[in-house]
C-alpha cells in the first residue's frame, strides 16, 4: 500500500472517529439539556400547584372569617333589648341561618386544612353557637347578662385565633399540602 493511501485511510478514520465523538458528545448534551428542562418543568408545575392551593386556602379562610363576622353582627343585632318578641324571633332565625352558612364554610376549611386551621374554625363556630345560646338564655330569663358578655369575649378570641391560624398557614408556618410528584421520565 502506498504511503498516500495509508495517510488517507488514517485521516478518514480519524475524521470518522472525531465525527462519532462529536455526535456522541452532542447527543449527551441534548439528553442532559432535556433532563434539565423536564426537571425545571416539573418544579414549575409543583410551584404552580402550591400557589393554586394557597389561593384556594386563602379563599376558604376568608369566606369562613367573613361568615363568622356576619354571624357575630347578627347576634349583636338580636341582643338589642328594645325589640319585641316577634322581632327577636326573626333576628334569632337570621342568626341560625347564618350559623348554617358558617357550617358550610367550616366544612370547606376542614377540607383545605391544615389541622390547626380546621380546629380553629370548629372552635370559632362553636363559640358563636355558645354566644347565641347565652343570648337566648338571657332573653328568656334563664341566663345572666354576664354569660352573654363572657360568650362574646370568647367568640372574639376564637375568631381572632382562627385568623391567626389562617395567617400562619398561608405564610407557610404550618405543614404545607403534599404536592403529588409530576416528574416525567
Amino acid at each position: 500500500m502506498s504511503e498516500a493511501l495509508i495517510t488517507a485511510a488514517l485521516t478518514a478514520a480519524a475524521a470518522f472517529a472525531a465525527a462519532g465523538l462529536a455526535s456522541w458528545l452532542a447527543l449527551r448534551g441534548v439528553r442532559h439539556q432535556t433532563k434539565t428542562q423536564r426537571e425545571l418543568a416539573a418544579a414549575d408545575r409543583v410551584d404552580r400547584r402550591e400557589i393554586e392551593a394557597r389561593a384556594v386556602r386563602r379563599e376558604a379562610y376568608t369566606q369562613f372569617i367573613a361568615a363568622a363576622i356576619r354571624c357575630a353582627g347578627l347576634i349583636r343585632e338580636a341582643k338589642d333589648a328594645h325589640i319585641d318578641d316577634a322581632e327577636y324571633r326573626e333576628r334569632h332565625s337570621a342568626v341560625q341561618r347564618a350559623l348554617s352558612d358558617l357550617i358550610l364554610a367550616q366544612a370547606i376549611v376542614s377540607v383545605e386544612g391544615p389541622e390547626e386551621v380546621s380546629a380553629a374554625a370548629v372552635h370559632a363556630r362553636r363559640s358563636l353557637d355558645r354566644e347565641l345560646e347565652a343570648m337566648h338564655a338571657h332573653r328568656s330569663g334563664s341566663g345572666s347578662a354576664q354569660s352573654v358578655v363572657d360568650a362574646g369575649h370568647a367568640r372574639l378570641q376564637a375568631v381572632g385565633f382562627m385568623s391567626n391560624a389562617a395567617r400562619r398557614a398561608l405564610n407557610g408556618e404550618t405543614e404545607p399540602p403534599v404536592a403529588a410528584p409530576c416528574v416525567a421520565h
